[in-house]
């Protein structure tokens, strides 16, 4: 069994990255037509991304997070891979696919560890 004693240092940057690309993605989405129940929606999971990655940058440690922060973690991991998946196009270099590749793995492994 896995557990989040294995998530590093460079985890952690991994998923304040993860948090910092969905929290921008949402401020591009806040920008455009919506109905209000969704902007709502999306104002609460921004500030909810942006409590957990305020305070990993105060505490770079996944034990200063509570259950329902690490829940949250996971949703911002998950919409980060999505928003990978959306924006892979084959005009990348082979290089900076497989970098995103990578980071796409790192983060999709991570919600692994946080969900078991």
């Amino acid at each position: 069994m896995k557990s989040l004693a294995t998530i590093t240092e460079k985890d952690i940057e991994t998923i304040k990255m993860a948090l910092n690309d969905s929290i921008s993605d949402m401020n591009i989405e806040l920008k455009q037509e919506m109905k209000e129940k969704k902007r709502v929606a999306l104002l609460d999971y921004k500030n909810k991304y942006s409590k957990v990655y305020a305070k990993l940058r105060q505490n770079p440690s996944i034990y200063s997070l509570s259950e329902t922060e690490l829940d949250i973690t996971a949703g911002g991991l998950n919409d980060a891979v999505q928003l990978i998946e959306e924006n892979l196009t084959d005009d990348l270099s082979p290089e900076e696919k497989d970098e995103i590749i990578g980071y796409k793995n790192e983060c999709d492994r991570l919600v692994g560890l946080l969900a078991s």
